[in-house]
């Protein structure tokens, strides 16, 4: 019952601290990371208190997705440029859950997301032609398709 009431009033002091933040000239360029960051902390400490993977996995993508925003919109980066790195956002989420819960199907989302920004990076960079870029993807897909169609063949087969 104490951590819930501690939880409680770190929301509060943090909703405070937004709401002051954002009357600052500075901060209402970047109002909308600033409200991930703070969501992020409160969903933190959550699965820290309660240790709940599912608080844990949306608060690290909240908490990298703020910084990230932030840092985007300080260095005045347009979004066509790096937008390969909010996908691996989604894979160093299900990493961090990996890490600490040692749920493999988020090593696999982590993994899949990677090659995902890896095929994007190689295409952006002009280091493979559009067709041979789809010709990648294509296989990607049957790769990961194929392989969730047979652990699920594997998982509701009855003994």
């Amino acid at each position: 019952m104490k951590v819930n009431i501690l939880l409680k009033i770190i929301d509060v002091l943090l909703i405070g601290l937004y709401v002051t933040l954002i009357f600052f000239p500075a901060f209402q360029k970047i109002w909308f990371s600033t409200a991930l960051v703070f969501v992020a902390i409160s969903l933190l400490l959550r699965s820290a208190f309660f240790v709940q993977d599912s608080k844990l996995w949306l608060g690290s993508f909240f908490m990298l997705c703020g910084v990230f925003g932030v840092y985007k919109t300080f260095y005045g980066i347009n979004l066509s440029v790096i937008y390969p790195i909010y996908i691996l956002i989604f894979g160093l989420a299900s990493f961090i859950v990996f890490v600490i819960f040692r749920q493999n199907i988020h090593l696999k989302v982590f993994v899949i997301c990677s090659l995902e920004v890896l095929l994007l990076g190689v295409y952006k960079f002009a280091y493979v032609s559009l067709w041979e870029f789809i010709f990648l993807q294509v296989a990607l897909l049957l790769f990961v398709s194929l392989n969730m169609a047979r652990r699920a063949n594997i998982n509701t087969r009855s003994n």
